[in-house]
């Protein structure tokens, strides 16, 4: 039924407007992740200092069952949850996964050709086209297409 459709072939301006939007989407994400955070830090009143020693010490018990009833230089009233220093943590790793995502959508956007030489194959002048690219399904699927 479906054999004569090519949905895995895409001109360049096609690929290219479908990674700029995903760059796009990438850095709205990543700023969402950071005002998180931040908001998060502010509600518990952690500095950098602090996040680095609490996180260190969340790294060190290896379980998300910890209690922080004795953290160096707390009140009781901003004691941190263990909960909280993992998703900072966890909020941290997905803004590098992102970040090194938006850099290969860039390497990618550098690098595509928007048009390619060719051999006319009946009076072989040499000619330019637009060229073509064929994506994998995961590759569609993550541009959007």
């Amino acid at each position: 039924m479906f054999s004569y459709v090519r949905y895995d072939t895409k001109t360049s301006p096609e690929i290219r407007g479908a990674m700029q939007k995903k760059v796009q989407e990438l850095v709205a994400r990543i700023a969402d992740r950071e005002g998180r955070m931040r908001r998060i830090r502010e509600e518990y009143q952690i500095d950098a200092e602090r996040l680095a020693a609490l996180v260190i010490q969340y790294q060190n018990k290896k379980s998300n069952f910890v209690s922080y009833q004795h953290q160096s230089g707390a009140t009781p009233e901003t004691i941190v949850p263990a909960g909280v220093i993992a998703n900072l943590i966890k909020e941290g790793e997905m803004i590098d996964t992102e970040r090194g995502q938006i850099r290969k959508l860039e390497l990618v956007l550098r690098n595509l050709q928007d048009s390619e030489l060719y051999n006319h194959p009946e009076t072989g002048e040499v000619l330019s086209r637009q060229p073509l690219h064929r994506l994998t399904d995961d590759e569609l699927e993550y541009l959007g297409f």
